[in-house]
């Protein structure tokens, strides 16, 4: 799920949705924004970047629905990113999470090739294979103090906390 949809009441989270396609998520919101209360409710669409729209961007200066039907479209279309790349891996595994694959890319910046390789792999190995989105971490998602635990109780020496000082927090 890489879009959530908040809806709003009172200033409260009334409901919370997630939607693996951004258009889904942004006609969602415009079938809220036809029937919401103006006075108490509110609602938002997110994405990995932050904010995609709000029940604003529906709405004109008389706070009336906007009835362009290409809209949405404006606001972001269905397509990914090109820069978006696909895993194939098996949560199963007995090891843990696995990454799979027949055969070299283990990667693919192509969504049908990666479903196309997903249906062949599932064929041969089983439908428990699942299709990811692989989305790059941007920011600290550790603590110095948690790193150094963790490496001393796997006995790794010498580490260099300079070549992954992105991810760590003071």
């Amino acid at each position: 799920m890489t879009h959530v949809m908040i809806w709003l009441s009172g200033g409260i989270i009334e409901k919370v949705a997630f939607f693996d396609s951004k258009l889904q998520a942004l006609k969602t919101l415009a079938d809220f924004v036809k029937g919401m209360d103006l006075h108490d409710d509110d609602a938002a669409v997110f994405g990995p970047e932050g904010l995609v729209a709000n029940a604003k961007d529906f709405l004109d200066e008389n706070n009336d629905f906007i009835q362009d039907h290409d809209l949405i479209n404006k606001l972001e279309s269905d397509k990914e990113t090109p820069d978006s790349i696909y895993i194939i891996g098996n949560p199963a595994h007995r090891l843990g999470f696995m990454v799979v694959s027949s055969d070299d890319p283990l990667g693919y910046k192509n969504p049908i090739e990666a479903v196309s390789e997903l249906g062949q792999m599932r064929k041969s190995a089983g439908d428990h294979l699942k299709l990811y989105r692989v989305v790059p971490v941007e920011r600290p998602i550790v603590t110095r103090a948690e790193l150094e635990q963790y490496n001393a109780e796997n006995e790794i020496e010498d580490f260099l906390f300079s070549l992954v000082e992105e991810y760590v927090k003071e």
